[in-house]
């Protein structure tokens, strides 16, 4: 039951899995101590959001079910399809993130004008940008962005994000990269950033900026918190004071869903008896070509004696038998592979010893959270830059391709299976994640910027 006392809390994220996954295990924390919560992104997710208490809002328009399987919003390398997806995807649907985010703060205004509203950002979630750069409307009393995905925040020390490159390391590297950041600059940033204002234009907008749309959410919120410990993300010089590291979601956090069956295979990679060597492959829930990464590892390691393979396929219904119909049709599983429509990374994660995995963020700090070194092969949406982090931190390899030949696996992985130094690099961050409580943190700085609002004759006033 949430306390009267506390702040109203609107958090948003983009209708997309993998982003709203992050977001619902934050939603269910904050409910859990007592916040009354309105959550705002795509229709399919109000169940799920309901069932934990949360008030649930979906968003309009035809951007409300992300299907980054698309080819038009299915990014490849390079400046010009980073403008094209950042542009489709991300800011062409602010007017009616806009638009759902003034139906709810109307409403919670309404409720009760005493209350301040703190609103719970996901980072890609762009609507927030409408009044701040001038469109009329209501705005929250304080704006807490929630970074999901690997820090996407602009800097005179790095190379621009997109490519997936580490930071410089000489000199020659660092004039480079400054090269570099000019022409992606103009190249990446221009569309997206001319999109906006037009639209900004259409919502009454009076302002425009010079920053990327995603720097200029960076710097125009009271809190910007990071969800990974500092190991895992690259130190800026230039980077603003609100931002903070909030830690990975810990083990069991995540939401697994009603319906979720462990295979009855799942025994034998329980008791392990012949003590194997287990390497898990899973491409995530939206690239499901399963030539890309699962074919490859699967084959890699076919009949090898001391290894057993787990491929996880990513969504329910995928394959219900070993021989699964969306495997290719002329694929033979081997004898040492095993093949799950779904299984939770916490249980996954608990009894393997590599992992390898296209990339998303969200399994790469599942990784870190039960110390499993990580194989990293993915070239679309943010992959390359968390490969790059992974290598960047020791905590893996990256293959800097998404269709990795067998023999490249095979490599990658023996690569980290005989050299313990990835292991207890993987063991040090899983350390580190744990000195973290990111829900808590979350719940803190809701707190401390509520504080910042004193009420005068029932209105909300910020000092």
């Amino acid at each position: 039951m949430a306390q009267i006392s506390k702040p109203f809390v609107l958090l948003t994220s983009m209708p997309a899995m993998g982003h709203y996954a992050p977001m619902r295990a934050i939603a269910n924390g904050l409910i859990q101590r007592g916040y009354e919560v309105t959550i705002l992104t795509g229709p399919r997710y109000r169940e799920s959001a309901e069932e934990m208490g949360a008030t649930f809002v979906a968003l309009g328009g035809h951007l409300n079910d992300l299907d980054f399987n698309h080819p038009k919003l299915l990014p490849k390398p390079g400046p010009e399809m980073f403008a094209e997806v950042v542009t489709e995807v991300f800011v062409k649907a602010l007017p009616d993130q806009h638009e759902g985010m003034q139906h709810i703060l109307r409403s919670l205004r309404d409720k009760d004008p005493s209350r301040p509203i703190v609103l719970v950002n996901e980072c890609s979630f762009l609507g927030p940008l409408a009044t701040t750069f001038g469109a009329p409307g209501l705005r929250p009393d304080a704006t807490i962005v929630v970074g999901i995905l690997p820090m996407m925040l602009s800097s005179e020390d790095l190379a621009p994000f997109g490519p997936g490159l580490s930071p410089p390391t000489t000199p020659e590297e660092w004039e480079s990269y400054t090269d570099l950041r000019a022409h992606w600059n103009e190249v990446a940033t221009a569309l997206p950033r001319n999109e906006f204002h037009r639209i900004l234009g259409t919502l009454g907008g009076t302002k425009e900026t010079q920053h990327n749309v995603f720097d200029a959410l960076i710097f125009n919120v009271d809190r910007f918190l990071q969800m990974c410990v500092p190991s895992l993300e690259y130190p800026r010089s230039d980077a603003p004071d609100s931002i903070r590291f909030a830690g990975g979601l810990p083990r069991g956090h995540r939401y697994r869903g009603k319906e979720v069956q462990i295979p009855e295979w799942w025994k034998t990679i329980i008791t392990n008896p012949e003590r194997k060597r287990i390497v898990a492959v899973a491409q995530g829930t939206v690239q499901l070509d399963y030539t890309q990464l699962v074919v490859p590892t699967l084959t890699a390691f076919a009949d090898v004696g001391d290894v057993i393979t787990i491929a996880v396929l990513g969504k329910h219904g995928a394959s219900t038998v070993k021989h699964g119909a969306s495997l290719p049709s002329d694929f033979v599983v081997p004898n040492n592979a095993y093949v799950g429509d779904y299984i939770p990374y916490d249980d996954l994660l608990e009894h393997i010893d590599v992992f390898v995995t296209n990339g998303g963020y969200g399994g790469f700090q599942h990784s870190m959270s039960h110390g499993v070194p990580i194989v990293i092969g993915g070239t679309t949406e943010d992959k390359p830059e968390v490969a790059a982090r992974a290598e960047w931190a020791g905590v893996g390899v990256n293959l800097k391709t998404d269709r990795p030949s067998p023999e490249q696996v095979r490599t990658a992985v023996r690569e980290v299976l005989e050299h313990p130094k990835y292991k207890a690099r993987a063991l040090e961050i899983e350390k580190e994640m744990q000195t973290y409580d990111p829900i808590q943190i979350i719940a803190d700085s809701v707190e401390e910027l509520a504080k910042a609002v004193k009420i005068v004759d029932s209105f909300i006033h910020r000092t």
